[in-house]
């Protein structure tokens, strides 16, 4: 399931995703703009203008024994440069996705997180069928690792459930290991997923795009 940027396009993107209902992608983001917004996350993370993520639908319950990253939501107004270079990429992909897929994405929310050494998200959904009718739904997550140098034995990988089982009835998952410029694309209300501790800080730009109420 793995893509590089080097040798397929999003249109292939686009077809794993109807095929599988996710996919991998490697140089999503270029290395200087992975570098560039790994330097403004910790940036945001000194100067305290990031907050402790939260959980349910509207994201205000602090857990740390379910979630303990803190996170920075990115507006497109005032953009950096680098937060520019994801917002181009993040359209050429929504365009994509609905030219091939016709999943009438129109919108997007995104923020930087900051995962402290030990720091998890316990397993989760991006977006839940009984959530309320008359809003947007997320319809399509894109995780993007900011991590340079990150070795398999740091840890904190993403741990994607297929909704499958082997012969012995045991749930199917697959762990992605955080690489700079790595995306992870998947299906919001399908996939459940969590993020697993590491023995250093780990960084990530998380974008779901949504459809109509």
């Amino acid at each position: 399931m793995l893509l590089s940027t080097h040798t397929a396009n999003l249109e292939q993107l686009a077809d794993r995703i109807a095929e599988c209902g996710f996919c991998i992608i490697d140089n999503f983001l270029d290395d200087t703009s992975a570098s560039a917004l790994a330097h403004e996350a910790r940036s945001l993370k000194q100067t305290a203008a990031m907050n402790e993520a939260g959980i349910g639908r509207e994201h205000l319950a602090i857990n740390k024994s379910i979630r303990g990253d803190s996170i920075y939501w990115l507006n497109e107004t005032g953009a950096t440069e680098a937060q520019q270079s994801y917002f181009k990429q993040m359209e050429d992909l929504r365009l994509t996705l609905n030219r091939q897929l016709y999943l009438g994405l129109f919108g997007l929310e995104c923020h930087l997180a900051i995962y402290p050494t030990g720091a998890f998200y316990k397993r989760h959904l991006d977006c839940f069928a009984t959530q309320s009718s008359n809003k947007p739904q997320r319809k399509i997550s894109c995780i993007v690792y900011l991590n340079h140098e990150w070795r398999d034995e740091d840890g904190g990988k993403l741990r994607l459930y297929l909704n499958e089982t082997d012969e012995l009835n045991q749930e199917k998952s697959i762990d992605v290991s955080p690489l700079a410029g790595r995306a992870v694309v998947f299906l919001s209300d399908t996939f459940y997923h969590e993020v697993l501790p590491a023995s250093k800080e780990r960084i990530s730009l998380t974008g779901w795009f949504f459809t109509r109420a």
